[in-house]
């Protein structure tokens, strides 16, 4: 049984540092003494620390200032920007000045640090991390020095406070140099841009088509000729349907007086034609159609209406000139049109930039004039009331426990080198017999129930003498006593005490007697395997206990 086996080495081991108890002893009173030594010695290290909330750029992450500004001064807006900050706060370009007043100190109380390093005071003395999850940093400081805790402490949340104001400032002292150089560019290139689109347009004879003197305005209207000169040909073809109508215009004159007063000059013909007519109307209904006033009324109606279709076909043939000289205005070489529209839109886009860095610029200008709380301290550095190090309970406990430790492994070492048999199972595994009895006490009278088992079981199935092969230093007495013992339980069997196998091989049966705690492993096996060579029958082992 597995588990059997591995609680009775359990045991084995149990007793077997019970045994050596006093070593154990020994082994943990030294520890013991040796780390109340190094506690009680060793200088007291004390430790302060305060937390800062590591604040984002909130004056530089505004929507008027573009994304692309903010990574060229240095903003950062991925989610490890708080870690490179924290990277940052460890540097010694900000905590090279604390480094230094620290070194001062230490040289003002005659304490030698000079060869000190940063790298090695930074790893030793402070704890800069950030808390899990938050934008909250945690600084703490230890010395063996109390006094120099706080100073130390408050030293770094100036640095730090400073640092934040710095950093502030020297990313928008960037982005101002950044707008400044650009403005200066587009302002060159939209002057330029400018100067070249009125120069065409002056050269080309484009402004004036639509009354302008000026092309450059902060947004130029493009001038579209093409449709000028498509307005222009269309009215042509509609002026010349006009006349046409006019000159066809025979009885029935409306078409020529609804043509007649949308000309303002022909206002006054058109009233007294339209009397004429109404004149007419009435004499007709009292007078036969030949009648003289009738004919007088009818010959002034066609002279009128003669005169106003020579004026309104005058009037529209002077129209139709005039847009005819505006077709032949807007008539311009390949690609004039098309080039200009270019230059208009390059002097548009130049501007549009300018405005816009000047917008920025101004923007930039007044968060630099406006002052910002530095990062704020959500606890003041503190000194702890307690020494950190060293933990001299925690040493005394672990100096205890390692000389158990040592104690009980030298213990275990010390039973292994001396190869000393404590189990009936152990001797079993050694000497390969079966246990015959085990005698416990040191009287025969408690002895007397085991012997008596082997009268009525393996006594009685052999013939001969027996005897009786004592291995290891057994008391003479104890085994006199066992060999009395014997020989009163049998009679038919002789048996008798042997120290040497020569002599154990001269009996046909043989017994073997062992103690435990007296018999060495290495001595059962060489015995066993010399009584193999001799073919003896071993009826078994006797063990003291």
């Amino acid at each position: 049984n597995p588990n059997l086996e591995d609680e009775i080495d359990l045991k084995q081991i149990f007793y077997a540092l019970q045994r050596n108890k006093k070593l154990i002893v020994k082994f943990s009173l030294t520890l013991l003494i040796l780390s109340g030594f190094i506690a009680f010695n060793t200088k007291r290290v004390w430790q302060g620390e305060f937390q800062i909330v590591l604040e984002s750029d909130k004056s530089i992450s505004s929507a008027s200032v573009n994304p692309a500004i903010k990574s060229l001064v240095g903003i950062s807006t991925e989610d490890n920007s708080l870690k490179t900050e924290v990277g940052i706060l460890k540097s010694p370009s900000v905590l090279m000045n604390v480094f230094k007043f620290f070194k001062n100190e230490k040289a003002l109380k005659n304490t030698s640090i000079n060869t000190l390093k940063f790298k090695a005071w930074k790893n030793d003395a402070l704890d800069i991390q950030l808390e899990k999850g938050t934008s909250i940093l945690n600084i703490a400081f230890r010395d063996s020095d109390k006094d120099l805790i706080l100073p130390v402490l408050n030293k770094i949340s100036a640095s730090y406070q400073t640092y934040s104001g710095r950093r502030r400032l020297r990313g928008i002292e960037l982005g101002v140099d950044y707008y400044k150089e650009q403005i200066a560019i587009y302002k060159s290139k939209s002057v330029e841009s400018s100067k070249k689109a009125q120069q065409f347009a002056i050269d080309q004879d484009l402004s004036v088509l639509k009354g302008e003197s000026e092309i450059d305005r902060e947004i130029p209207n493009a001038i579209n000729i093409e449709i000028l000169r498509v307005e222009a040909a269309n009215q042509i073809k509609f002026l010349d349907q006009q006349i046409e109508e006019i000159e066809n215009l025979k009885d029935d004159p409306s078409q020529l007086m609804y043509t007649a007063s949308t000309i303002p000059t022909l206002d006054e013909p058109s009233l007294k034609l339209q009397m004429i007519d109404s004149r007419l109307e009435r004499f007709r209904l009292s007078f036969r159609e030949n009648d003289k006033k009738i004919q007088e009324l009818q010959q002034e109606r066609d002279f009128l209406i003669d005169l106003v279709k020579r004026q309104v076909k005058g009037y529209l043939i002077a129209q139709r000139s005039e847009a005819q000289s505006r077709l032949i205005a807007t008539e311009r070489p390949p690609g004039t049109l098309i080039k200009y529209k270019m230059l208009l839109g390059e002097a548009t886009k130049d501007k549009t930039i300018l405005n816009d860095l000047e917008n920025k610029y101004r923007a930039l200008l007044l968060e630099k004039a406006r002052n910002e709380d530095p990062w704020e301290l959500i606890t003041t550095p503190t000194l702890l009331p307690y020494p950190v190090a060293p933990q001299r309970k925690k040493i005394l406990a672990l100096g205890l426990i390692g000389g158990i430790f040592l104690g009980s492994a030298a213990s275990l070492v010390l039973e292994k080198s001396k190869d000393i048999v404590f189990s009936i199972n152990e001797m079993e595994s050694a000497g390969k017999w079966p246990l015959l009895a085990e005698l416990t006490g040191n009287k025969k009278e408690f002895w007397q129930e085991s012997l008596d088992l082997l009268e009525s079981g393996p006594f009685s199935q052999i013939e001969g003498k027996i005897a009786l092969l004592s291995i290891g230093e057994i008391d003479g007495e104890k085994l006199t006593q066992i060999s009395e013992s014997l020989n009163k339980l049998t009679y038919t069997h002789e048996i008798k005490i042997v120290k040497e196998l020569g002599e154990a091989a001269k009996f046909p049966n043989l017994i073997i007697i062992t103690g435990l705690g007296i018999t060495r492993k290495q001595e059962l096996i060489r015995i066993r395997k010399k009584l193999l060579l001799q073919r003896t029958s071993i009826l078994g082992l006797i063990t003291l206990t």
